[in-house]
């Protein structure tokens, strides 16, 4: 789906879903505005034709019907679309921010076309008018009543409505974070990792260097079984708190899963990770542990890295492939050391 990002365009398609729902009794809430901006924007022409056969049926769009159309036309993503899903998250956060801002300048022109009728109404009243004239005035003034009243109405129906977008926008933004974050080490996800990569390839030439570091905690299913799940969790955590510490830009630290971490590292070569590696390495082996409840001393917390550098034939599949084996070596060959992938 594509929502425009043009505030001047997202802008427009408000002024006439504004209206609309206005005409026909719509209550202007985030999912009606969503229904009628994706209407004027054309982003769903199946939504469009149904829109029009609902009212032209009741004259308005009864909210169990608004419901079913947005489930089945703007919330319903393929379940093997995950790259959809958050194409869907940006342009739906984008399309909410734009609706905020428009509905911001909405209320401030309205309120002040009320105000500068009321204004020159006023001023007629006082001027020596024929006779003639007073009870046209006199109507003129009472419509101009009504509707700066309707309006007033209508601006407290906004003022409610911007409140719900502002509350939607906080969640889209929450809902982002705990979609791209590993809840445990508060570390970014596979999945951010994956993205970054991408907009790395992107922007960069044949000639642009990328490194990716592999880490294993060593025996971690042993500690975990020695000491408890709950003692592991606190180690993991720790390692996240140490990756984010030790990773400055342009390096993203990742959680790959389990006790498994990865290191994207833009414009790096292998020798530049290498070090990165073996300075998180030693930094980690040094930490004295401690068991807070029995007060005991854990023996070190190690772990073994293997580093590849992305050659020109590499995705990204093959890199981390590399970086695995290079991973397993340092293992094989004892734990506890920085082995480079060949």
């Amino acid at each position: 789906m594509k929502f425009s990002e043009n505030s001047d365009q997202a802008a427009d398609y408000l002024r006439q879903a504004v209206p609309t729902m206005v005409k026909h009794d719509i209550v202007p809430n985030p999912l009606n505005y969503t229904l009628w901006y994706s209407y004027f924007s054309n982003a769903f022409p199946h939504l469009n034709k149904e829109l029009d056969q609902v009212i032209e049926r009741y004259n308005t769009c009864p909210p169990e019907v608004g419901e079913r159309l947005f489930i089945d036309h703007i919330s319903k993503i393929e379940s093997s679309g995950e790259q959809k899903l958050e194409g869907f998250q940006k342009a739906f956060s984008n399309m909410v921010s734009n609706l905020s801002e428009s509905l911001d300048e909405t209320a401030k022109q309205t309120t002040g076309f009320s105000a500068a009728l009321k204004s020159n109404l006023n001023r007629l009243g006082e001027l020596d008018l024929d006779e003639s004239v007073s009870p046209v005035l006199a109507e003129l003034n009472a419509n101009t009543n009504a509707i700066c009243n309707a309006n007033e109405e209508f601006q407290g129906q906004l003022s409610a409505a911007q409140t719900e977008i502002n509350s939607l926008k906080s969640e889209l933004e929450k809902s982002r974070r705990e979609a791209n974050t590993d809840p445990l080490t508060g570390l970014y996800n596979r999945r951010v990792f994956e993205s970054n990569y991408n907009q790395f390839i992107e922007a960069s030439d044949d000639n642009d260097d990328l490194a990716i570091i592999i880490m294993d905690i060593d025996k971690f299913k042993v500690f975990n079984d020695t000491h408890g799940h709950l003692l592991g969790d606190q180690i993991l955590k720790f390692v996240g708190q140490l990756l984010q510490q030790e990773c400055s830009d342009p390096i993203v630290p990742v959680r790959f899963g389990g006790e498994e971490f990865a290191l994207l590292c833009p414009k790096f070569q292998l020798e530049d990770a290498h070090k990165v590696a073996e300075n998180i390495r030693v930094k980690l082996a040094s930490i004295p542990f401690s068991n807070k409840r029995t007060g005991k001393k854990i023996p070190p917390v190690t772990a073994s890295f293997g580093v590849a550098l992305k050659k020109s034939e590499d995705v990204l599949t093959s890199i981390v492939e590399r970086a695995d084996q290079a991973l397993y070596a340092a293992k094989n060959a004892g734990r506890n050391q920085v082995k480079l992938a060949s």
